[in-house]
């Protein structure tokens, strides 16, 4: 164990530390599963035409306590689930790059992104 030896002041300094980045980092990971894609989570990313969806989807943090990952691109909803609007019929991706379900398979994710990262930061 890496923190072996330390005192509980030593070892509340870490975690204070730690949690934080753990925390951005793991956010900027959603981000990139999101956009290009992510073994951790599965997503393929977003299909790249011209690369405006792609290129649309952004991080924000509003506070310290969250992070928002978005898009103003209109399709992009029709993308994800795969149902054309208006209409309803099968949404047809163009793309061989990229697919359905970013957003909802990083979401799925989540936990696996925040243990990828706390394990890459705690070394």
């Amino acid at each position: 164990m890496p923190w072996t030896g330390t005192t509980p002041k030593q070892f509340a300094t870490k975690v204070q530390t730690l949690v934080p980045a753990v925390f951005v980092a793991s956010a900027a990971h959603a981000h990139r599963s999101v956009q290009e894609g992510s073994p951790d989570t599965g997503s393929k990313g977003q299909p790249v035409d011209e690369g405006n969806l792609r290129a649309s989807i952004q991080l924000e943090f509003p506070s310290r306590t969250e992070a928002l990952i978005s898009t103003n691109v209109g399709y992009a909803e029709s993308n994800e689930d795969g149902i054309a609007r208006p209409g309803g019929g099968p949404y047809i991706q163009r793309s061989s790059v990229g697919g359905r379900w970013s957003f909802a398979l990083t979401i799925a994710g989540i936990q696996r992104i925040v243990d990828v990262e706390a394990a890459r930061l705690a070394g």
